[in-house]
């Protein structure tokens, strides 16, 4: 009967895995297979995964245009800069907020304080935001979207980042001040590196949310600080969407999110579960 079981149950979890894995990567599959596709392929019914004459004129459309380089442009300036920005004020208020002994145990709400804060809906606060973007002269300019970003993104990073910290032991940082070095150097040389695992985590998830964004980017913009997701909706004409444009022009984009997860894979799981064992 345990033998028995054993099987079932690994026949049940392979089932839910491929299942799973099925429903994930349909959505990938299928605008792969769109991008390739003639435009009356795209629509025909019963629908075909495969394409019977693939055609590269989707992706001709999208690079020969000469607007993706600078909206391309414009989305890797505006995520590069907030997801560094966000870390570097992140790191160090998350390991404040797990090291500091506050009374009553503040910290921790302290810390979900600012977690709720992300789940603030964007269009509560976007007109206040462009009121005052439009005051100071960053309408449409990366500036904003930095701006924005970073201000979203920081309550996930510090939420991340906080769990790990918590871990670390005080008497790490005790010998090191023994040895003579003071907080600042204590940080860089000894906290940091052992919050490389959940600084990649938080890292790789502000990268991808800035990376997608789309509201901020359609209403802080115009012409000129565009970013690849307001891009991707301008093939949304009058005359009906482009789908084999659309899908080749989001499969370039997701492509460096691809490369990015596949570079921090190794770092993502021990981050995600830094400071679930205690």
């Amino acid at each position: 009967m345990k033998l028995a079981g054993r099987i079932v149950l690994g026949g049940l979890r392979l089932a839910a895995i491929l299942v799973l894995l099925f429903t994930t990567l349909l959505p990938f599959a299928w605008m792969l297979s769109t991008a390739f596709k003639q435009n009356s392929e795209i629509l025909v019914y019963p629908p075909r995964l495969l394409p019977t004459s693939p055609t590269l004129d989707h992706f001709k459309t999208v690079f020969l245009s000469g607007t993706v380089g600078p909206f391309f442009l414009n989305s890797l300036m505006a995520t590069v800069f907030s997801t560094a920005l966000t870390l570097v004020i992140a790191t160090p208020a998350a390991y404040a907020l797990a090291a500091h002994r506050f009374p009553r145990d503040a910290g921790r709400h302290i810390g979900l304080g600012f977690l709720l804060l992300r789940f603030l809906p964007p269009f509560a606060i976007v007109i206040p935001l462009f009121v005052l973007m439009r005051s100071v002269g960053l309408i449409d300019t990366v500036a904003s979207l930095v701006i924005v970003y970073t201000a979203f993104h920081l309550p996930l990073a510090i939420w991340m980042i906080q769990p790990a910290a918590g871990q670390i032991p005080r008497a790490i940082s005790e010998a090191a001040s023994v040895d003579g070095a003071g907080p600042l150097r204590t940080f860089w040389n000894v906290v940091l590196p052992l919050l490389r695992p959940s600084i990649a985590t938080a890292a790789a998830f502000c990268t991808i949310f800035s990376w997608n964004e789309f509201f901020f980017a359609l209403i802080l913009t115009t012409t000129k600080a565009k970013t690849f997701p307001v891009l991707v909706s301008s093939f949304v004409t009058d005359s009906g969407p482009q789908w084999g444009t659309i899908a080749a022009t989001s499969l370039v984009a997701i492509l460096p999110i691809i490369v990015l997860c596949v570079f921090l894979q190794r770092h993502l799981v021990s981050g995600l579960t830094a400071g679930a064992v205690r």
